[in-house]
């Protein structure tokens, strides 16, 4: 009786299973850290030595806008350093920061003492594939000190006869929120402006030392386009600062006629901090 061959089946060893699907995570990994690798050439190739900003729209923008047509007591600098401390901790990397300071003349256009975009995250946070030390330390170089500089640089009283704070706000606004170099718009609460100033308004357009228009007649007056801002979805944040000699002119109705004027204007929100 002719016997019948039985096929023989390739038997495979869990050694060979597992080298295999070894090879496979280690083609996988590779290629992930290549692509991470690309990116991050190309990120640094486009990003701009000066700024730290690429050409692609920033995830936030943070512009602060300071007033020292007077000083501020010593105290109220402190509380005024906490605050911003406070905001800035949380940056996010590559939202950019404008500092500005109020101009000593109507009409003059607000140029920023400083523009930069933050290379890291909160607590100085790198992505994957960078250097943390690397990232620290351009952080530090190039972004901290630089913005300390400039808000120190801002804390030093500048007196003058005039106080255009809302010219000087429709130009920062326009400079910062107006455009990103992408040609995206910064929206969506991702645009906030904190504005450092004991809000005497004193121009050729308005002027808060004397009885002044409330927001809705002031918004059929020639100044409102004059002063025009780019404010829509802005968040707004208002640090007070309240003078000793000033105080029968900084009332209740002149506070609030600030929150009325910028919610008229667009904003997202108005919130007040007094010093």
């Amino acid at each position: 009786m002719a016997l019948k061959r039985r096929r023989s089946r390739a038997s495979f060893s869990p050694g060979l299973i597992f080298g295999w699907v070894g090879a496979i995570v280690a083609i996988a990994l590779l290629g992930v850290a290549g692509t991470g690798l690309a990116h991050l050439r190309s990120e640094r190739a486009d990003r701009d030595l000066a700024t730290l900003c690429t050409s692609k729209t920033p995830p936030a923008i943070t512009a602060l806008l300071f007033d020292s047509s007077d000083s501020l007591s010593e105290l109220q600098q402190i509380k005024v350093q906490q605050i911003l401390d406070d905001k800035l901790q949380n940056i996010s990397k590559g939202e950019r920061v404008d500092v500005y300071m109020a101009t000593a003349q109507s009409g003059q256009l607000a140029r920023p003492l400083f523009s930069r975009c933050s290379p890291s995250g909160a607590g100085g946070a790198a992505g994957w594939s960078e250097n943390p030390e690397r990232v620290l330390a351009l952080q530090r170089t190039k972004f901290i000190q630089p913005l300390e500089q400039a808000i120190e640089k801002t804390m030093r009283a500048n007196p003058r006869k005039t106080s255009p704070i809302l010219e000087t706000i429709a130009a920062a606004s326009v400079l910062s929120f107006g455009r990103s170099p992408s040609g995206g718009e910064i929206r969506d609460g991702k645009a906030t402006l904190v504005i450092i100033s004991d809000f005497l308004q004193n121009s050729a357009i308005l002027t808060q030392y004397k009885a002044f228009p409330d927001v809705e007649e002031f918004s059929e007056m020639p100044g409102w386009i004059q002063t025009k801002p780019a404010l829509r979805d802005v968040y707004i944040v208002m640090i007070y600062i309240n003078r000793g000699n000033t105080i029968h002119v900084q009332t209740k109705k002149q506070k609030e006629w600030w929150c009325k004027y910028f919610i008229k204007r667009g904003v997202t929100d108005c919130v007040v901090e007094e010093l």
